[in-house]
C-alpha cells in the first residue's frame, strides 16, 4: 500500500504546475550596443507591448512579464523587438 500511495503522489507532482511563472527574455545584442534599450517586446502569440516614456528597461520588462498569457505550465517566452535586426551580405 505505501508503494501505492508514493506512486500516486509522484503522479500528481508530476501533473501539478510549477508554483512560480517563469518567464524568458530574449535579448539579441549586437557588439557595441550592448546597453541599447529595449523599446519593444513581443510574444510567440503576437502580444506586443511598447515601452512608455520615463519607463525603465526593468520596469518595462516587469510590465510585460506580468500581461503576458501563459501556457499549462505558467511559462512564458518574451522577445525584444526593436526592429533594429540586419542582415549580413554575403
Amino acid at each position: 500500500m505505501q508503494q501505492n500511495l508514493e506512486k500516486r503522489i509522484a503522479t500528481l507532482e508530476r501533473a501539478r504546475p510549477p508554483d512560480d511563472d517563469l518567464t524568458i527574455i530574449r535579448h539579441i545584442v549586437t557588439p557595441g550596443e550592448l546597453d541599447a534599450a529595449i523599446n519593444r517586446i513581443r510574444a510567440a502569440d503576437g502580444q506586443l507591448w511598447a515601452r512608455l516614456p520615463c519607463e525603465t528597461d526593468q520596469t518595462f520588462i516587469d510590465r510585460a512579464a506580468k500581461a503576458v498569457k501563459r501556457n499549462q505550465w505558467r511559462a512564458a517566452i518574451l522577445l525584444t523587438d526593436d526592429g533594429a535586426v540586419s542582415h549580413a551580405e554575403h
